[in-house]
């Protein structure tokens, strides 16, 4: 469950932030040539309207309203660009980094889905989390997830099934080093990710030139130990890259 709430509040408070940084340097260089002064304003004007565009547009897709594909392309930009300092902000007032980093994922996967591809199914690459895995299983699954038992306790026989039935790539990643590595040996078209949200966040912006979908994990018992996947959103995301 996103909560655009908090993602809204940490973007009004940065443009807050903004405009009262702009009136104090208007304050302080007064002195100074009216270029200079008018530059800054300027730039401040720029990066404002930008912020107030990215409010626009995300609000209509966290909302689920309809929006061209460029505008989500840019403000998808524009919200990378901005990420650093937003995720400082919100870090700043007590909101979770969390809660930002739902909003960026949602952000890409929109634009991800409004655009169209046609790619076959050996050429996507599906990378989920090692703690997939139920913990106390003594058969290890980092490097071949065929070898799973199938007991049922995780969905990693879920994971084999689906593996034989749509001919995808699927490994499981340790850490964003292997991550990065089965991609490049792999050089997948198109990826689809399975993480929590920090580490979704960091592998969309790690990965530029790869269109990549983020699915949250889910879980119950805490981070990193036994979670689990819905198998039916992966599903879905295949059928998306290789039905059009």
């Amino acid at each position: 469950m996103i909560d655009s709430k908090k993602y809204m509040t940490t973007i009004c408070i940065l443009l807050g932030i903004l405009i009262v940084s702009v009136v104090t340097i208007n304050i302080f260089i007064s002195s100074l040539t009216g270029i200079f002064t008018i530059f800054i304003d300027m730039i401040a004007a720029i990066i404002s309207l930008s912020i107030i565009f990215s409010i626009l547009i995300t609000n209509k897709v966290i909302k689920d309203k309809k929006v061209n594909v460029l505008g989500m392309k840019i403000n998808f930009k524009i919200v990378s660009l901005l990420f650093p300092i937003i995720t400082f902000v919100a870090d700043s007032v007590g909101i979770s980094k969390n809660e930002i980093r739902k909003v960026y994922v949602k952000l890409n996967n929109k634009y991800i889905y409004s655009n169209k591809y046609n790619i076959k199914n050996e050429e996507i690459l599906i990378l989920i989390p090692h703690c997939v895995q139920k913990n106390s299983c003594k058969l290890k699954v980092t490097t071949n997830i065929e070898t799973c038992a199938k007991c049922g306790l995780c969905n990693i026989g879920d994971l084999v099934k689906l593996k034989e039935k749509t001919n995808v790539n699927i490994f499981v990643a340790t850490g964003g080093t292997l991550a990065r590595k089965i991609i490049i040996d792999n050089k997948p078209k198109a990826i689809i990710a399975v993480a929590c949200e920090r580490d979704l966040t960091a592998g969309v912006q790690d990965v530029r030139k790869i269109p990549v979908l983020g699915v949250f994990n889910k879980r119950p018992n805490g981070p990193c130990v036994d979670t689990s996947i819905d198998v039916k959103e992966i599903e879905e995301a295949i059928k998306f890259f290789t039905s059009n």
